[in-house]
């Protein structure tokens, strides 16, 4: 089990949480207060992208698990935010992004 790979998957889940996030396509349910999640989205994306890449020039192994271990329960939290657990403006219908 190689943790650099697992932690570009994780990466990569977390930039397009984002971008989909950004462009209002995952919806959590809240309305105008949907706008309450975009900043821990984008600052744990930038965060991770930073870590990333200091731990990527300093190739130091001991790292990755606990930063892989903490952005797989961000990424799942967003998930169920945006599915399961949405806001009674709108409920989960079944789909997971927002068409207007």
């Amino acid at each position: 089990m190689n943790l650099k790979r697992i932690n570009t998957f994780i990466l990569r889940l977390l930039i397009g949480l984002c971008i989909l996030t950004l462009i209002g396509l995952l919806n959590f349910g809240h309305g105008l207060g949907n706008i309450i999640y975009f900043p821990p989205i984008i600052l744990a994306t930038v965060a991770h992208i930073l870590i990333t890449r200091r731990l990527n020039k300093k190739n130091n192994d001991k790292y990755w698990f606990p930063l892989i271990l903490i952005n797989s329960i961000i990424c799942l939290s967003i998930i169920y935010y945006a599915t399961l657990g949405r806001g009674g403006e709108f409920n989960w219908d079944g789909r997971i992004f927002f068409i207007k």
